[in-house]
């Protein structure tokens, strides 16, 4: 006699498969024309995405890293648990790659990496393998100008932007500010964006809010604070940093789940301090609780790589990745070897999702 087995309810299935790892999912897509169906509907995709984004203390980053050569040649999973931090490297290609270029994370949310590969602009998952060549947008500025991006996600229009910025560097005059719909797979100009020198890297995503640094110009002195711009309203904003009487400071901003950070480089001192904005939007909520000296990095230190919410933070030390528990003060060397400390190490996270880089699956979704 044949052994009979249960039938599994779909609603047991729907429920099982939500609390698998992507990779897993990619593999069952094959299995039925009804699980590749499930699979792919955006029902199942946004609620195993709000899974993950509950779950965010179970479920590990991932950490892209660019080497020496440019090459996208690493990535690294790190364990944001309170009594774990453990790191794993596998190599990692990505697409349209180019001998020529030297390639540049802009940002990443829900899943989507956003990078700049010499002239293209590309939307990926690395976890699915699709990816998206944003449109080319035109804009004709000098040598004068500064360019920055920032990435995210607009939550009331249900939609993924992408936001160029172009700055002066030596006058005090408007930037021009560019919006990328991927729901319309179009750009548009924005007026009244804030005026002011945005040199920083690509800006950095909290709550549905991108994030710049700004400098002042070369002609006249000035102060430095926070240009923000909500991808819901599509308006700027303007956040006070905190104050550092008669120093010669730099500061570069990172966030970590729904917080903002902003790391002070103090040369005179001889140390970043690290800060983070308790109540967002109000100058006196920043607390600085670490302070990291110069002396980890043997002459030359870069922006710190990563940081999580336990305060984590991941720091170039010689040719080595160290773990620095702002805690205890302590560093966990991470034994991954860094070939020449003297180039810029880029570094983006992101949560393995399903999340596709295009709203349409049959319009120009690629693999490679």
């Amino acid at each position: 006699m044949s052994q009979q087995y249960p039938c599994i309810p779909s609603e047991v299935i729907f429920e099982i498969l939500l609390r698998l790892p992507v990779k897993s999912l990619v593999r069952f897509k094959s299995v039925s024309k009804s699980w590749l169906s499930l699979l792919s509907s955006p029902q199942f995709i946004n609620t195993h995405l709000n899974i993950s984004r509950n779950n965010h203390r179970d479920v590990p980053h991932k950490l892209l890293m660019l080497d020496r050569d440019q090459i996208l040649s690493k990535k690294c999973a790190l364990c944001s648990t309170e009594k774990n931090s453990t790191v794993v490297c596998v190599d990692l290609d990505y697409p349209v790659k180019s001998p020529r270029c030297i390639p540049m994370f802009i940002g990443s949310c829900d899943g989507l990496v956003c990078l700049s590969v010499e002239n293209s602009l590309v939307l990926w998952n690395p976890s699915t393998r699709k990816w998206k060549e944003i449109p080319q947008e035109t804009t004709h500025m000098s040598q004068d100008y500064y360019c920055t991006y920032g990435f995210g996600y607009d939550k009331y229009n249900l939609d993924y932007k992408l936001v160029l910025v172009y700055s002066s560097k030596i006058k005090n005059s408007g930037n021009e500010v560019k919006v990328y719909s991927l729901r319309t797979n179009s750009w548009k100009k924005i007026k009244g964006f804030v005026s002011g020198y945005v040199y920083s890297n690509s800006g950095v995503l909290v709550n549905g809010i991108v994030h710049w640094h700004t400098r002042p110009h070369q002609d006249f002195n000035g102060c430095c604070y926070i240009v923000t711009f909500n991808l819901e309203t599509e308006k700027q904003g303007k956040l006070d940093l905190p104050s550092y009487e008669n120093e010669d400071v730099h500061w570069d901003l990172m966030s970590s789940r729904d917080s903002l950070f902003g790391f002070c480089h103090c040369e005179s001192q001889g140390e970043v301090d690290i800060w983070v904005m308790k109540e967002y939007g109000v100058k006196e909520s920043w607390t600085k609780f670490a302070s990291v000296a110069y002396y980890v990095i043997p002459g030359i230190f870069y922006l710190p790589l990563y940081i999580n919410e336990d305060g984590d933070v991941l720091l170039i030390d010689g040719q080595s990745l160290v773990l620095f528990n702002t805690r205890n003060n302590m560093y966990k060397d991470l034994h991954i070897h860094i070939p020449d400390a003297r180039f810029r190490i880029d570094m983006a996270t992101y949560n393995e999702t399903l999340v596709s880089p295009v709203i349409d699956e049959e319009d120009g979704c690629k693999l490679w």
